[in-house]
C-alpha cells in the first residue's frame, strides 16, 4: 500500500490542526502550515457533503491567494454525525459537556472531507469511520474537560490524546477520527497517478 511520502516528500497544510500536522510528519514529510479563512456556513444536511464542501472551498480560498505555487498542498474538514444531527467544534464548555454526555455508550460517524492539489490536478474526498463510546459518568466528563482538549475539537475530545480514554472501540481508520484520511487519499493517488518506469510507486516529487 502506497503512502503518501510515496508521491511527494513536502506539502503545505492549510489547517491549524496540531493532529494532521503530526500524521503527517510521521510519514516523513516536510509539512508547512498555511492557514486559510474563509466561511464555513453551508446548508447541507448530508455530513459528507458538507465536510467535502468545506474542503474544497479551503482549498479555493488558499489557491486564491498563492494561484501560482505548484507544489502539494492539503485542506480537510470534520464533522460528526450523530442520529439526525451534525456536530462542529463546541462554543464553550457547557456546550463539551453537553456533547460528551450525549455520546456515553453511544455511537457516532465522523465524517472527514479533504482536497489535495496536487500536480497541477485537485483531488477530494471524504471518509467515515465509527466511534463507539464507552459509558461516562458525569465525574469522567468534568475530569476530561478540565484537560481543556475539548476546545477547537469537532465533537469535543482528541482521540489521539486523551479523549482516547473515553472511546470502546473505533471501526475504520482513525486517521479519519484524527481528521485526516490518510488511506484513503493513498489509494485515490495509487488508483489515479500514472506509475512511472515500471516503478512499483510513481517517483518522490517534492
Amino acid at each position: 500500500m502506497a503512502r503518501l511520502n510515496d508521491f511527494f516528500t513536502s506539502v503545505v497544510l492549510a489547517s491549524q490542526s496540531v493532529a494532521r500536522k503530526r500524521l503527517l510528519e510521521e510519514l516523513g514529510l516536510h509539512v508547512t502550515i498555511e492557514v486559510t479563512h474563509c466561511d464555513e456556513s453551508h446548508q447541507e444536511r448530508d455530513p459528507a457533503k458538507a465536510v467535502r464542501l468545506l474542503a474544497k472551498r479551503k482549498m479555493e480560498g488558499y489557491r486564491a491567494v498563492h494561484s501560482r505555487y505548484e507544489g502539494a498542498v492539503l485542506t480537510c474538514d470534520t464533522l460528526v454525525a450523530y442520529e439526525d444531527r451534525l456536530i462542529g467544534k463546541p462554543k464553550d464548555r457547557e456546550e463539551a459537556r453537553a456533547q460528551l454526555l450525549m455520546f456515553s455508550n453511544k455511537k457516532q460517524v465522523v465524517h472527514s472531507g479533504w482536497a489535495l492539489w496536487y500536480d497541477n490536478t485537485l483531488f477530494d474526498g471524504c471518509d467515515e469511520a465509527t466511534v463507539i463510546f464507552k459509558k461516562l459518568d458525569e465525574k469522567a466528563i468534568e475530569a476530561y474537560l478540565d484537560l481543556g482538549e475539548w476546545r477547537g475539537a469537532a465533537g469535543s475530545y482528541r482521540i489521539q490524546e486523551r479523549g482516547k480514554e473515553l472511546v470502546q472501540r473505533v471501526e475504520g481508520d482513525i486517521a479519519t477520527v484524527i481528521g485526516l484520511p490518510l488511506l484513503q487519499i493513498s489509494e485515490i493517488l495509487l488508483a489515479t497517478v500514472p506509475v512511472s518506469d515500471g516503478a512499483e510507486y510513481p517517483p518522490l516529487r517534492g
